[in-house]
């Protein structure tokens, strides 16, 4: 464990609370930036955990120190060991997991983090519930939450027997989402036959990475909807929805623009999924409208703080900052307004896909560039923190100082 210090205390960062509890966020990127923007603005001392130098929170001004320790994926007890001498080093504090390789890590061993700091993020059999997809598809199907038709073969015989009775186009998709996409660099596969589904299915198995095959919901991007929400002891305390507008890349991929916006068809499954799988916390559920039906139909459910999670905060609802106060100081969330049709874009993969569209004659010249000329907050950029937008920057233009992980910027 390597760790670099932005100062010896919590003073160190202009706002910070002399004494306060610091908040150690485990992993860089986008939604990782906005835990440490929410909670380092509010005075929290923040210590970014780290395993790649990639990771953009090591430049945030909200950042009183950065560690770097083990991968959690592949070195799961030596980043779990690193999490415990936080302690010694920097005090106490609360774990917040914001990728599914960090999270899964946590609540493995939350027990015994939890001698030793609060944590922030389900016990190991909540967990599973919404890391394992499969999972997730069972309790959809038991509690009547609707959801794609998904079956999981384990074998080729299994997937052999399976073939006839599905309609393609399908989806090839990850029971666990991060180790897919460090494998594979993508979200998912769509497989229009017979051969393309053996293939998707075959490479994955030949890796040990389990899948599933699952229906396809037809539907454009804007179908796809965010219900983020705050549980204390079973009960919703807080809730908004926002809408995605685009992907990258485009269909299947993550959201590259995103706005805020009253979707209350979703907010009733939404909780019932959340209720059914025991969350308590922050949870993020996915959803997508089936353009036949114009039903809202669940796609996945995440424990962890989500990658547009810039969005909420400037809506008026700062998910980190509640999250940790609930856990420190025992104040219950209170129900709040906000905003809606403010946007959030990932600046450095929308563009692109603005670009693309009008290239192909998908959108008129300019079209789309609403979330750039209203109220909105980008994935990375800052005016008041700046740092992580620049070293982004020029990683993009210079030479990588370690080569990328697939995935691992994905949230």
């Amino acid at each position: 464990m390597s760790t670099h210090q932005t100062g010896d205390a919590a003073s160190a960062v202009p706002g910070s609370v002399p004494g306060a509890v610091p908040a150690y966020v485990l992993g860089g990127y986008e939604a990782g930036l906005a835990v440490v923007g929410s909670l380092g603005r509010a005075g929290v001392p923040v210590v970014s955990v780290v395993t790649s130098p990639r990771e953009s929170t090591r430049h945030s001004r909200y950042t009183t120190a950065c560690v770097t320790v083990p991968d959690p994926a592949d070195r799961t007890t030596d980043h779990v060991e690193a999490l415990l001498r936080l302690a010694d080093t920097h005090g106490p504090g609360v774990i917040v997991p914001t990728t599914d390789e960090g999270l899964e890590a946590v609540a493995a061993h939350r027990d015994l983090l939890a001698a030793r700091h609060i944590v922030a993020c389900a016990d190991d059999v909540v967990a599973q519930r919404f890391l394992d997809k499969r999972i997730t598809s069972e309790i959809a199907d038991r509690v009547g939450v609707e959801a794609p038709r998904t079956v999981s073969p384990g074998s080729p015989d299994e997937l052999e027997a399976l073939v006839d009775r599905l309609r393609f186009p399908c989806l090839v998709k990850p029971a666990e989402s991060y180790r897919y996409n460090r494998a594979f660099g993508v979200k998912m596969k769509r497989v229009h036959t017979t051969g393309e589904l053996r293939a998707a299915w075959g490479e994955a198995h030949a890796l040990g990475i389990v899948t599933m095959v699952q229906e396809l919901i037809p539907g454009p991007e804007t179908g796809g909807v965010n219900y983020n929400a705050y549980v204390v002891d079973g009960e919703v305390r807080v809730d908004m929805t926002s809408r995605k507008l685009r992907l990258s890349p485009p269909e299947f991929g993550y959201p590259c623009a995103v706005v805020s916006g009253r979707v209350p068809e979703v907010v009733e499954p939404g909780r019932a999924i959340l209720a059914a799988m025991g969350v308590e916390g922050f949870a993020n559920v996915e959803f997508k409208q089936d353009e036949r039906d114009g039903r809202y139909k669940l796609m996945e459910v995440n424990g962890r703080p989500n990658m547009s999670g810039r969005l909420a905060p400037r809506c008026g609802i700062d998910f980190p900052l509640l999250t940790y106060r609930h856990l420190v100081h025992g104040e219950l969330p209170v129900a709040m307004p906000w905003r809606e049709g403010v946007h959030w874009v990932n600046e450095f993969k929308d563009p692109s896909i603005l670009l693309g569209r009008w290239r192909g004659g998908r959108l008129p010249w300019l079209g789309g560039t609403k979330p750039y000329l209203s109220s909105r907050v980008f994935a990375t950029f800052d005016a008041r923190d700046p740092g992580p937008f620049v070293a982004r920057t020029r990683q993009r233009l210079g030479p990588d100082p370690a080569p990328a992980r697939a995935g691992a910027g994905v949230r």
